[in-house]
This record gives C-alpha cells, structure tokens and sequence, in this order.
C-alpha cells in the first residue's frame, strides 16, 4: 500500500491486525495514519490531530480507496468493541481512564475518524452522499479501531457526540460488542455545556453540524434550532442524545445505561460493572483501589488541576444558583416538546442497580 505522500514503509501482513499505524482523520480522497504505541494510546487523552501523542513525528497519508479495498480483500475482519457513549462533559473522560489498564485492555479516547463518520450521518446539509460509501468507511473504521496487542484484550472506543446518532449501525458490526451509555439529567448537563462562552460556543457548533440528526429524532422534527436560545439548543441537544438512547436500549441487549451521578458517588460499583460488561480480567479489589485513588482526585482532561467529587459538587451548586434562569427555561422547553414523559429517565437497563431507599 503506497501513496505519494506516504512516509516509511507499512507492513501489509499486520497493517489490518496491528494497533501500532493509527487511522486519524480522513480527508477528501485519503486517509492519514500516525505511528502509535501501547504507551502512546494510553498517554493520549484524545486521539484528534491537536491532542493525540504519537510514537513519531511523521505518518502516512493514504488513498481512502486503496485502503477500503486492500481492507475488503483481506476479509474485512470486526473484532468486538466497547463503547462508550456519552452526552459529554457527564465523567466520560474519567470512566474512560479508570478502565485504561496496561496490557489488560487498550483505550481509545474519542477517535477523529469516529467522529467524522457520525457527525456525516446526522448532518445538517442533507442525506448522506453515499450511503454505501459511508458504511464501507465505517466498516473499515470499526476493523481498524478493533485491532488489539494480544488476542484477548479488550478494547474500549470512548466516542464523542456526534457518535451518538449512530449507536445503532455501530453495535450491528459485531454481536460480541458492548456499550455503556453515559448520560445525565438536565440539572446537571446543562451547567456543564454553559459554563463558560466557549462551552456554549460549543453547544451551538455541535447542534448545528448536527442538525439532521437531531431532525430525524422522535418528536423533533419541527424544531427550528436557529430561533432557540442557549439554554433551549443546549435542551435540544440533550433531549435528542437521550431519546437516541432510550432507543438504542431497547434495540440491543449489550448496552447499558449509566446516570453520570452514579459514577461520581458509587465509583467502585460502577468500575465493577464497567470491567465485567467490558471483559477486562481485573479484580474487585483492583476496581476499589482505582476509585479511592489519584485518578478520581484529579481533573481527568486536566490532570495537573486536582478535582475531586466534593469540588465537582461544590462547583456544579454555584453554577445552578447562578444558572437557576436558564435551567428553568430549559426544563419548560423540554415539557413542551415532551409532554409529561420526564425524557424518559432514569433510563433503562442500568449498568448498575439504583440504592435502595
């Protein structure tokens, strides 16, 4: 497999079987690859172009093309993933981290390529150009996201957003994969995504690339996102992940629904049920000493920035006295959308079983 703007030579006997060449972004007609590590993946918080580290400065730019079909000849082999889907800005970093143990399980934190694929499914600018195109690359994606260092080692994909309007078409490429979906209530989503100018920047890039996607969702195709304020987008987006999901949830039985307080006050049960429904060999008492441990002492994207579950707390109750507004506004968007149903919460299938009264 060569290409002009390669650089080095690629082994085709592992390129498909091999972690170590990483698929990270496509562009119009290529596909670029950096070199990757078991070190580098789990030294990687986020495997995007700005935030991934690598094993070498320079990688390979291939033809898309030759790539899909080099892949189909080879058999076009699905090994099972973990997923993590996730409303974002809800621990995903965290649970994430937490699962990332050396040589028992290889971590992926948000691919690119991932990414791009879902926000191309739900897209404001139409229906896809090429379905069958689209789900080539998928197919490709999946197979090169699932190759693994040994045999039996699990991998976990943490996704992002725009991943979430494809749950579906990703679970049917391999019955052995699982998935936890990670979410949280609108009192507490909304003071994370409107935060800060940026967050809310934010809000209102991904639910216009998104556009299509939240459309094409149940109850929500009349919605004109360009007349909604901050909190109501921000409502929008959030009530259209969490019907993806209640949807999702009842579709396949590999999946799991996750309320984000769950993971910040039971972290011990919840990383049991994670490392059992992921298939990670990790002992119980191995799960109880990463959850009372530096991990959850720190800001997971930040880990220089300490932040424990009481300055999480404590933060989240300055910003819904200070956001009390815009929460009411956008619990009264979501009744008037909703009609009674609470967003159907708590979700279904829970990865862990709530307390007891």
């Amino acid at each position: 497999m060569t290409s002009p703007g390669a650089v080095g030579q690629i082994d085709h006997r592992t390129f498909f079987a091999q972690p170590d060449v990483f698929p990270l972004e496509f562009g119009s007609r290529h596909l670029d690859f950096v070199p990757m590590t078991a070190d580098t993946y789990r030294r990687s918080i986020f495997t995007d172009r700005g935030r991934i580290v690598t094993a070498a400065r320079t990688g390979w730019r291939l033809d898309t093309a030759e790539v899909l079909a080099e892949f189909e000849r080879s058999g076009g082999r699905q090994n099972p993933v973990s997923y993590i889907f996730h409303v974002a800005h809800c621990g995903s970093t965290l649970l994430a981290r937490a699962l990332d143990m050396p040589q028992r399980s290889l971590v992926i934190r948000e691919p690119s390529v991932l990414r791009q694929l879902g926000a191309a499914a739900a897209t404001g600018r139409g229906d896809r150009p090429d379905r069958a195109f689209w789900h080539r690359c998928l197919r490709l994606t999946t197979g090169l996201l699932g190759r693994r260092y040994a045999s039996g080692q699990p991998v976990i994909v943490k996704a992002n957003v725009p991943v979430n309007f494809i749950i579906e078409e990703l679970m049917a490429l391999h019955d052995g994969s699982t998935g936890i979906l990670l979410y949280a209530g609108i009192d507490d989503y909304l003071p994370a995504v409107l935060k800060t100018p940026r967050h809310r920047r934010w809000v209102r890039n991904v639910t216009g690339d998104l556009a299509g996607g939240i459309g094409a969702t149940a109850g929500l195709g009349d919605v004109q996102l360009d007349r909604l304020s901050d909190a109501q987008a921000a409502a929008c987006l959030w009530l259209a992940q969490i019907r993806r999901f209640e949807h999702a949830l009842g579709q396949r039985e590999s999946l799991r629904s996750l309320d984000c307080i769950d993971l910040f006050s039971r972290p011990e049960a919840v990383l049991g049920a994670a490392l059992e429904l992921s298939g990670i060999p990790v002992e119980q008492e191995r799960a109880a000493d990463i959850a009372s441990g530096e991990l959850f002492s720190r800001h997971a994207k930040d880990p220089g920035r300490p932040y424990d579950r009481d300055a999480r707390l404590k933060e989240m109750q300055a910003l819904s006295v200070e956001m009390a507004e815009e929460i009411g506004e956008a619990r009264a968007w979501i009744e008037t959308i909703d009609a009674g149903r609470g967003a159907g919460l708590p979700l279904p299938r829970p990865l862990v079983e709530p307390r007891a009264l």
